[in-house]
Formats: structure tokens, sequence, C-alpha cells
């Protein structure tokens, strides 16, 4: 028989396979060109910035409207950036961005970590630049703004409008209980003028939010404190204007920046650029999970917390039933070794606080717990973090606020004015507790106080047993006291300042987890509540049963369990090095 009759059979496989090879080569030359020597990453900072990434439904995706970016991707980006020989550096184009404080210094620490790797990095300012803006921009080598742009943190400002006058004229009240006497939330509508203690509270946190431009300014511009303070003071100002005091570095239009940072050897007259998404997908391209190791998970409270979400959007709610499923599959997972609870909330049920408080203390007893205080985690926020194991925040967090507050409308006299007449007919002493259309008499508010006390002692108990601290220690720094962290951190209350990548990196070194890396991912879950345990063993039926016989499959059961955008699977890789 003929040779050739032989290897008549594997010819076609060897052609498609050397045509696979050819393919191949080509799509990773092509990867590879497609981000020229010299050139620069584009990162576009406008519009919201979100810690972690935030799940866009389809339809709204064919309409055009992006997710926003978010640091986690940001973080992970600029760590492969900063080492990628072929780029010459990075342009950090800041435009009208939406953020907050505590936001703004961890996009500044992920920007000073590719500076720090003596990797090129230059802010540019097209529109100019407030306080957050300057605050971000100052972590790069250099910054430049276009010449008619204003540069104008102008310094921090919080008002209160106080409408008790206005709402007597109208013939409505308000009846306050609140515990202590720096919880001011219902202070605008029974006062006139802002009380001592919570103009002693603000006056902390203005002037935080103050130090933390002057500080920004002081470690990038290498300003001394007192030029800083004084270049604030005189601002608004044009960009030459604050050329000449140091804290850019020129005032140029986009092509004049662009010829500038051009590759002396390339024949182009501009450098070149490579936007964010592009690269992330040719070079930062997050890998897919491998194996069934360990990871910290990350749940996300966000938003007012309360019983139910109601008709609002889960992702402005922290629902009960949402967190609390996700703390629940959380502790029953075996790919779950730790939990960071991302916390951005500025409070809001006692209960929905507690019941969620009480899962993140069972969790702690089975696997490490590391909350993370994004911009705001106070009261109700601060209630669900106090029993984690550590607490991290950055300078500018506001949190605290260890107290409690109880109001209502009354519209007694208004609904007269209108010529409204009530009537009820009531069956039991209190049946109309918390009508509208009278005040509480003095049984009732009597009633009412001994609830707030107890409600206000629990708060105490939670921080002191999650905290470490007597309650006389804790009694000291609660009376519903808002703090920045930097101050937080000097009264026990949080126990270092960082960002949510050191959140990540101290609970995987308490798990033992050696930060493998692995993709984040979103991942879903029934609206339903998680039962703590169940009778029935159908898995259709209960949550953690699917949790619990995932063996086979344990990323598809943890998938159906855990609730959209509550829990992140990471490591600290992903999320960049921790401080």
């Amino acid at each position: 028989m003929p040779p050739f009759t032989l290897l008549r059979p594997v010819v076609p496989f060897v052609v498609a396979l050397a045509v696979a090879l050819a393919l191949f080569a080509l799509r990773a030359l092509w990867r590879w060109r497609a981000v020229p020597s010299g050139a620069w990453l584009l990162l576009d900072l406008h519009g919201p910035i979100t810690e972690v990434p935030r799940r866009v439904p389809r339809w709204q995706r064919w309409i055009g409207r992006d997710a926003p970016l978010s640091l986690s991707e940001i973080r992970r980006v600029l760590r492969v950036a900063a080492s990628d020989p072929s780029l010459s550096g990075v342009l950090v184009r800041i435009r009208e961005v939406e953020l907050g404080w505590a936001t703004a210094e961890s996009l500044r620490d992920a920007i000073a970590s590719v500076r720090a790797a003596n990797k090129r990095t230059v802010a540019f300012l097209p529109f100019g630049a407030a306080n957050k803006e300057l605050i971000v921009a100052s972590a790069c080598h250099e910054v430049f703004a276009t010449p008619p742009a204003t540069i104008g943190p102008l310094g921090v400002a919080l008002g209160s409008n106080f409408f008790r006058a206005a709402l007597a004229k109208i013939g409505v009240t308000v009846e306050v209980l609140s515990r202590k006497e720096f919880k001011s939330a219902a202070e605008s509508l029974v006062r006139d003028s802002m009380s001592e203690p919570n103009r002693a509270q603000t006056t902390a946190i203005v002037e935080a939010l103050h130090d933390a431009v002057v500080r920004a300014l002081v470690a990038g511009r290498k300003l001394d404190e007192q030029a800083a303070r004084a270049f604030i003071d005189k601002t608004p100002m044009r960009a030459r204007q604050a050329q000449a005091m140091g804290v850019i570095d020129g005032a140029l239009y986009e092509d004049e920046l662009l010829a500038r940072l051009r590759d002396p050897s390339s024949a182009m007259p501009f450098a070149a650029l490579v936007p964010f998404d592009r690269y992330a997908s040719l070079r930062a391209k997050a890998p897919r999970f491998l194996g069934r190791s360990k990871r910290v998970a990350i749940v996300e409270v966000r938003g007012p917390i309360a019983v139910e979400a109601g008709r609002a959007s889960d992702d402005r709610v922290a629902d009960v039933a949402r967190i609390t499923g996700a703390l629940r599959a959380c502790a029953a997972s075996n790919n779950v070794g730790a939990v960071v609870l991302l916390i951005d909330s500025p409070g809001g049920s006692a209960l929905a606080s507690d019941l969620i408080a009480r899962e993140v203390e069972r969790l702690r007893e089975r696997k490490p717990v590391v909350a993370y205080f994004g911009d705001v985690a106070a009261s109700g926020g601060y209630y669900i973090g106090a029993l984690a194991h550590r607490i991290v925040a950055q300078p500018t967090t506001i949190t605290g606020s260890i107290g409690v507050v109880a109001m209502r409308v009354v519209v007694e006299q208004a609904a007269d004015k209108l010529g409204v007449k009530h009537e009820s007919i009531e069956r039991g002493a209190r049946a109309a507790l918390f009508s509208p259309y009278r005040t509480w008499t003095e049984d009732e508010r009597t009633a009412l106080d001994q609830s707030i006390d107890e409600v206000y002692a629990d708060f105490v108990r939670v921080v002191a047993k999650g905290r470490g601290m007597s309650e006389e220690a804790v009694e000291e720094r609660a009376r519903g006291r808002v703090y920045p962290a930097k101050q937080a951190l000097e009264l026990g209350l949080v126990d270092e300042l960082g960002d949510l990548s050191r959140a990540v990196r101290i609970a995987a070194e308490r798990a033992g987890i050696d930060g493998e890396l692995a993709p984040l991912r979103v991942l879903r879950a029934p609206k339903e509540l998680a039962p703590i345990a169940s009778a029935d063993r159908s898995p259709a039926k209960s949550i953690v049963a699917r949790a619990l016989l995932a063996e086979a499959a344990p990323w598809l059961a943890l998938a159906r369990t855990i609730e959209r955008e509550s829990v992140l699977l990471v490591d600290d890789r992903v999320l960049g090095a921790g401080r």
C-alpha cells in the first residue's frame, strides 16, 4: 500500500491543526501589536465610579447604557499596566466624575500604586477640578489642565436648612425621640438652628474632608501644608494661576498635551492612546476560574437598610432577604473561605440592621469576616459592621452614629386650617399611637421612650461585643455621634485605614488563602430569604441545601443562592495589592 494512502485519513486533521495554529499565532500577534510600543493607557474618568461592578440589564446595554467604571476593575488593569514595558505610561483624563470622598481616596491609591512602580502617570483636567478631582489628579507625576479651565477646590462647606418655623406656619409639627444628643437626623425639622453637639461633629467632618485635599496636595504636588491651604483659600482660579502656584504643571490643550507625550522615536505627531476597555480586553483580561480553591466573598450592603426593598430597585436598598440570604449562602458554601462586608450605607431600620447583624455574628463563628466601610457606614451601617473581626475604612469615610432616632409628623393643626375633621373609634389604650392627627400622650411618650432606650442599649451591647470594649467605653464614643474614619481609628471604632483591596487581603490572610489569581464574578440568587435550615431535602426548595449539595458543581449552586450584586467572589490580586 502506498505511503500516501496510509496518511490520507490524517491529512484533514493535520491541515485543520495547522490552520488553527496559524490563526492562534495571528491572533496573538494582533493582540500584541494592538498595543503599540510607546503607547499610553488612557483611563478616562467620567460619570459615576463604583467600588465593585454594577450589573446593567441587557436591554439597557442595547440602548447604549454601559456599566459605570468600578474601582476593582481599575485596580486590576492598572496592576497589569504598571509592569507592561510596551506602555510609556498612564494618562488619566478626569472629567465630570460622580464619586464620594472615600471612593476618591481609593481611586487615588490605585493610581499612586502605578506611580510607585515608576510607571509615568499624567493627569489631564479638560474641564478643571474641584476637591475630589484634585485628590485623584494629585496622585500622578504630572498634572495638566486646559488654559480656560477653572481649578477651584474652594474648601468644604456642609450646611443644613431648618424647617420648624415653616412647618409651623402650615400647622405641621414633628415629634422626635432620639438617643442621644449627637443623633441629629431630625434636627432640621424641630429646630431653628444647629445644636452645639451637631455643630461639633459637623465641624470635625468638615475639617477631615478639607485635610484630605491638603494632604493630597502636600503628598502629590510637593507643596508644604501652608502653601496648600493658601492655594485653596485663593481659589477659584484659572489654570495658569494654578500653574504659577505649583498645583499643576502646565496649561495645555489636549492636542498640545498629546504632542508633548509622544514617543520621540515615533513618526506620529501625537502620542498613541490605548483606551482602558480595549487594553483590559487585550492585556488585562480577567482569567477564568480554574479549580475549586477557597475564595473571599464580598457581600455588598449598599443604600438604606430596610426590612423589605418594596418597589425600589434592589441595588438601591439593602433589604433583609437579600443580604441575609447572601450571608447564609456564604456560610454554607465550601468555596468561600472568608467574607468581606462592603458597607456603604447611612443606616435605616433598627430591626433590619439587627437581623442582618445576627447573620454576621453567626457567620463569623465559622469564617473570617472583615468589614470595609465605603463613603459612609453610619448608624445601622455601623451596627452591621461592628461584629466583623476587623474594620477597614478610608480616612474620610463617615462612620459611627451609634444611636437611635424616631420621628413622626403631626398634621392636626394643618387639617384644622384646611377644614378637615378627623374622627376615629378605638379599642386599646394606644390604638392611635401612630395617628398623625394628634400628639402623643404622656403615657405613649413614656412607652416609646422605653422602647428607644432598649434599642440604644442593644446597639451599645453589639458594638461592645464586636469591638471588644466595655459598654461604658462604647457609651463614651456613641451618643449618636458621627466621625470621619481617621478619628474613629483613634477611638477604636475602626481598626485600619485602607481601601477595599486591603480588607480583602486581611480576610484572605485570616482564612489562609494563598491569593491565587481568580476572576471577579457577580452571582445571582433567588429573591426569597434563605432559610437557616429545612426539613425538606429537595434542592429546589432549600437554598442552603443547594449550597451543601453542590460538591459536583459548586459555582453553579452558589450562583443560585446569592442575590444579584450581593456577593462577588474575588481575591486580593484581583482588587490589587494592599498597602
